[in-house]
């Protein structure tokens, strides 16, 4: 199926869910943390995962907490630290 702009989403496209490394602090681990936005501006989805537990562990995380019922089908690296698992 061909994608186009519609002057305001592609076409056939999916929700997809970034998720970052993020370092330990004084405080936290480092862990996983994806995040989706959806809808409007202050709609931003957002869950955990341990290090050890890896990304998609968060991306499934997120998926879970919210009650979704998209399913992972690929995941892309943006850089070493940095996810996106597109879903359908």
């Amino acid at each position: 199926m061909e994608q186009l702009w519609t002057g305001s989403f592609v076409t056939a496209s999916h929700a997809a869910i970034v998720v970052r490394y993020v370092g330990p602090t004084d405080h936290r681990c480092s862990r996983w943390i994806a995040t989706c936005r959806r809808g409007r501006p202050d709609e931003t989805y957002r869950a955990t995962a341990s290090f050890q537990d890896g990304p998609i562990a968060a991306a499934k995380a997120l998926l879970a907490q919210y009650n979704l019922t998209w399913e992972l089908v690929s995941v892309g690296s943006i850089c070493m630290d940095t996810y996106v698992v597109t879903t359908r």
